[in-house]
């Protein structure tokens, strides 16, 4: 993280905005793909009808909106907060860009999987996934369906990022630290063994 507050203003801009663009454009070619993905197949709606339908495409829509947002949620950052002196303009800013990302991971994207996966995946508790052998069970018969994957998988996706929301934020509060010893640079010295020191001109 130490290295984005040693980013240059012209590059922190042109990385920023870079991020920022590429995440819009991948959010708007996500959403086209899940749009056009949910028609039946061999429907003829509009010259788009080249974009694959079915639950798998539609998937690989949601995962690009996922990357996408989460490029330029990471630009706007960048582009308008890193490096920069902090006015209430830039905290408020920060506060609402905080607040997108709460919504989107801990709201939009658990329930767009629990959607698809009961929708398009057909994981019902009705649905059973496999059985856990009987001599682990004294004998008994216990199924697994896969409505308790789906919700494990959801369980531990809040896990998982709740642990990464943690880490970021202990992360962000050393942008500013600067280098650690141990990725210091190493200081040039001349064959007489002396500190190059860089002369004026």
């Amino acid at each position: 993280m130490y290295r984005l507050a040693e980013l240059s203003d012209p590059r922190r801009r042109a990385l920023g905005a870079s991020l920022l663009i590429a995440g819009l454009l991948g959010l708007f070619v996500g959403v086209i793909v899940i749009h056009w993905a949910n028609f039946p197949e061999g429907e003829v709606v509009s010259v788009l009808n080249w974009i694959p339908r079915g639950a798998m495409w539609k998937g690989l829509g949601y995962l690009i909106v996922l990357g996408a947002g989460s490029i330029s949620m990471a630009g706007a950052a960048i582009l308008w907060l890193l490096n920069q002196r902090l006015t209430w303009a830039r905290a408020s800013f920060a506060a609402l860009l905080a607040w997108i990302a709460l919504v989107f991971y801990f709201g939009i994207v658990p329930s767009e999987w629990l959607n698809f996966a009961q929708t398009e995946l057909e994981w019902s508790s009705q649905t059973v996934a496999f059985a856990i052998p009987s001599w682990l069970v004294l004998g008994n018969t216990v199924e697994i369906s896969f409505g308790a994957i789906k919700d494990a998988i959801s369980m531990g996706y809040h896990i998982v990022m709740l642990g990464a929301a943690a880490v970021l934020a202990l992360e962000i509060q050393k942008i500013k630290e600067g280098r650690p010893a141990s990725a210091a640079k190493p200081e040039l010295r001349s064959p007489y063994g002396r500190p190059l020191v860089k002369g004026e001109s």
